[in-house]
């Protein structure tokens, strides 16, 4: 099916050998995860996917903005994300 959609798309889908079995893997991890530190790095590399595949079409500019754009959201979200794991796991009263 990816490949395909590759030709219809004429992109090269050499990236699709690594894009599925990564995500595929991750939610098996997501499934295992048992605190929320293993449950964020069982995300993460979903969303490492999700970032390519938004910047696939490497000749479109629109898919090089989107690209773009995805990864400094994500990586702006994962921040906050993590700073407030980190403030509620150091405050001892």
């Amino acid at each position: 099916m990816c490949f395909d959609s590759s030709e219809q798309e004429r992109f090269d889908a050499s990236e699709s050998i690594v894009l599925i079995p990564l995500p595929t893997r991750s939610m098996l991890f997501m499934i295992s995860a048992y605190d929320s530190i293993a449950m964020y790095l069982a995300i993460e590399p979903q969303s490492l996917c999700f970032y390519v595949i938004a910047a696939s079409k490497r000749k479109s500019e629109f898919s090089t903005e989107a690209g773009s754009k995805y990864l400094i959201l994500g990586a702006f979200s994962s921040g906050i994300l993590l700073f407030g794991y980190d403030r509620t796991t150091t405050d001892i009263y």
